[in-house]
């Protein structure tokens, strides 16, 4: 009997919890996650995004004259969050939520203003990397679904707090987006 109870509470620790700091997610709203967020899909045409959302999405592409080039397009959120789209080859590579997305959120209740620890409780598997230009102990946390294919990208800055997430493909560990 201990042994089935003691494999209980393992089983219910390994669990991904949403963590208790950020109270409860907003459901009325997509979560965002290695798929997207919503109808903006990783892999949806931008020209699909334009359509299902009603907006522009016109910002030019890093080499306006290369068909397909990289391009960073802005997208709003039914609650007025701003997310940024990146489109490589004219689809959706990546989907970033920062500052001015203070309300979106992963299925796991972890976005811009997480802690570190949040994030390390919501997800397994955390990869701790460097951060790109500020100095440790700012970090970026790493979580892959599918090993260098699929997956999310956390900033933690000098405070130990998530200033951006990253979500989708292999484009998540760009650091200057399109640049």
């Amino acid at each position: 009997m201990r042994a089935l109870a003691l494999a209980l509470v393992l089983l219910l620790a390994a669990c991904q919890q949403d963590p208790p700091a950020q109270g409860a997610r907003d459901n009325s709203v997509p979560p965002l996650s290695v798929e997207g967020y919503g109808d903006m899909t990783i892999g949806l045409p931008i020209a699909d995004a334009r359509r299902l959302s009603g907006q522009r999405m016109d910002n030019p592409p890093l080499d306006e004259t290369t068909p397909g080039a990289c391009s960073e397009q802005e997208y709003r959120t039914a609650d007025g969050d701003q997310l940024w789209l990146m489109f490589e080859g004219d689809v959706i590579t990546r989907i970033t939520a920062s500052s001015e997305a203070p309300r979106t959120r992963t299925a796991q209740n972890v976005g811009v203003g997480s802690t570190d620890a949040e994030v390390r409780t919501a997800y397994q598997n955390v990869i701790e990397e460097p951060a790109h230009y500020n100095d440790a102990p700012a970090h970026n946390l790493l979580i892959w679904t599918t090993p260098d294919q699929s997956g999310l990208l956390f900033e933690v800055n000098e405070e130990g707090i998530v200033t951006a997430v990253h979500a989708g493909g292999p484009s998540i560990r760009y650091m200057e987006g399109c640049a």
